[in-house]
């Protein structure tokens, strides 16, 4: 992983083609820093160490440059021809407001901190992190609000731009640029938006903490690590069926389908009776997948149907698809009843077919499920 030094010397490398571009960036970096301090990106998700939210900005923010020079994005010039990012008179401009807005994406966040030290509580709106820290006379405590909502934090970063931009970053970047940077910290984290700054921003956003996650896994007492030994546990112990009809868990030679929500809540009991708690399974979904454990269709969902056989014909289930060798010990594979395929059914696909209407032909659209049919190699369990 880079280290901070090595993150901000790429960020000015790909702002140095305009100087005045580049001498904002390295005071507004200095802003923003203070802004954040040492705070963490997430409770138990990606960059939750001690100055994780700055180094995730880094790293959203670097991503978001190298994207916008491959991109070719428009804006609509005064006399209402439209020309591209790249080329136009304002690219440094729109450049310098496409990493604003990358970096500032997760600002909203440190609302979701409370702060206090003796009878001073911090306020986000009022001062930076790292000033309330260095005037706190008595000793700090930092926690997480309970009532914090997934997602809200979007809403909220723009509130803050006044702690980042500076006189000179609103002049260089004129209205037609902020206007674009607050509406693209509101969207970046909506999956469908009609803002190209907030879907190249949103895009930065997933790479980070997809980075982030596999490491994140790998160790002991990560929630994804917990998650699976507490499966491994129900499995071996025969407390999930295993390749029967009405199972939980579908063993078919490499993969294996975990049927949602039913086996997680039964690793999650399990924990709880440990003291032991379990992110929300939509957080616990996006950890498995962004730590490549599970297998996801093309538009990232983890969760994905799948069909097996039931008593009076096949039937449809909600499932996770697992390597199996990462959710299935090895010492039982051979015990297990023999494998029963399942099918995995894709996203319905629209198929449109349009001709001209010279040619006397209509258009149509044509809706197909496709499936993947997973089955057992020979032999029992693999």
């Amino acid at each position: 992983m880079p280290s901070l030094d090595q993150l901000t010397d790429k960020i000015l490398y790909w702002l140095s083609l305009d100087t005045q571009a580049r001498a904002l960036a390295e005071r507004l970096l200095v802003r923003f820093r203070a802004m954040v301090g040492d705070l963490p990106a997430s409770a138990e998700h990606h960059h939750s160490e001690a100055g994780g939210l700055y180094q995730h900005s880094l790293e959203v923010g670097l991503r978001a440059l190298e994207e916008f020079e491959g991109n070719i994005l428009m804006e609509r010039k005064p006399d209402g021809s439209v020309d591209s990012f790249r080329s136009a008179r304002n690219r440094p401009r729109w450049q310098y407001a496409t990493f604003i807005a990358a970096l500032c994406h997760d600002l909203g966040k440190v609302f979701d901190v409370h702060a206090r030290a003796g009878d001073q509580t911090w306020c986000p709106l009022h001062q930076p992190y790292s000033d309330f820290v260095r005037r706190a006379r008595k000793g700090l405590a930092v926690s997480w609000r309970p009532e914090r909502e997934h997602g809200a934090h979007a809403a909220l970063s723009a509130l803050l731009l006044h702690h980042v931009l500076s006189t000179n970053d609103v002049e260089f970047l004129g209205v037609p640029r902020l206007v674009h940077l607050t509406d693209c910290l509101s969207e970046s984290h909506r999956r469908s938006n009609g803002n190209p700054l907030a879907r190249m921003v949103g895009r930065a956003d997933q790479a980070s903490v997809e980075d982030a996650q596999p490491s994140i896994a790998a160790q002991p007492e990560s929630k994804v690590a917990l998650f699976l030994r507490t499966l491994q546990e129900l499995i071996t112990n025969r407390e999930i069926g295993v390749n029967f009809r009405g199972s939980q868990v579908y063993v078919a030679g490499e993969k294996t389908a975990v049927v949602v929500p039913l086996s997680v809540n039964l690793a999650r009991d399990r924990l709880k009776s440990r003291k032991m708690v379990l992110p929300p399974n939509t957080y616990l979904y996006d950890m498995l997948r962004n730590a490549h454990l599970v297998e996801a269709d093309d538009a990232g969902r983890s969760v994905r149907r799948i069909r097996v056989p039931g008593k009076q014909g096949d039937v449809s289930l909600s499932a996770l698809i697992f390597p199996t060798e990462k959710v299935v010990p090895r010492q039982i594979l051979a015990t297990l009843p023999a494998a029963t395929h399942f099918e995995i059914e894709a996203v319905p696909e629209v198929e449109v077919t349009a001709t001209g209407k010279d040619s006397g032909s209509e258009e149509t659209i044509h809706e197909h499920v496709n499936r993947e049919s997973i089955r057992p190699s020979s032999g029992r369990g693999r």
